[in-house]
């Protein structure tokens, strides 16, 4: 039975990284910033419609493969309880089993990877005043929420 992982955390924590490497090991990667990316956004903010048509396109793809028994990793940040309540609801409604891997990193950490970057698919680059205000009110997994954490930095 295919295994859909989850990827939730800040911009820089690692998702992308983790990401790769369950790639590498054939599931199939449906990252929201390469594919914005891939429709010519180069800001890492994709209209709110653009974001609507991805998540369709991500639930078709997700649909197939889990048909062909092929694990999948969603690489976004899930920011929000409601965002990832409707990913497990999806999956469940496939009868999939769903693994939220919360990724983590201090501040700090994050900081130092953001002025390590150069936009490009996989890596969007904000400012630190921006990336700040979005860990700020980044909405973390709590004890009523299933979760797996790995720390990256």
């Amino acid at each position: 039975m295919a295994l859909v992982t989850l990827l939730c955390g800040p911009v820089c924590a690692g998702k992308t990284t983790i990401a790769r490497g369950l790639e590498a090991a054939g599931a199939l990667v449906l990252s929201y910033d390469r594919e914005a990316w891939a429709r010519g956004v180069r800001d890492g903010r994709p209209p709110r419609e653009l974001v609507e048509q991805i998540d369709a396109d991500f639930l078709r793809r997700l649909e197939g493969a889990v048909l062909g028994d092929r694990d999948v990793v969603l690489d976004a940040s899930l920011s929000t309880r409601a965002v990832r309540d409707r990913w497990r609801m999806r999956c469940g409604a496939m009868g999939v089993t769903v693994e939220l891997v919360v990724v983590r990193a201090p501040l700090a950490t994050l900081l130092e990877r953001l002025h390590e970057r150069e936009p490009g698919p996989e890596s969007v680059v904000l400012d630190d005043e921006a990336l700040r205000a979005y860990v700020e009110a980044f909405e973390w997994p709590g004890a009523g929420e299933p979760h797996r954490v790995v720390e990256t930095g």
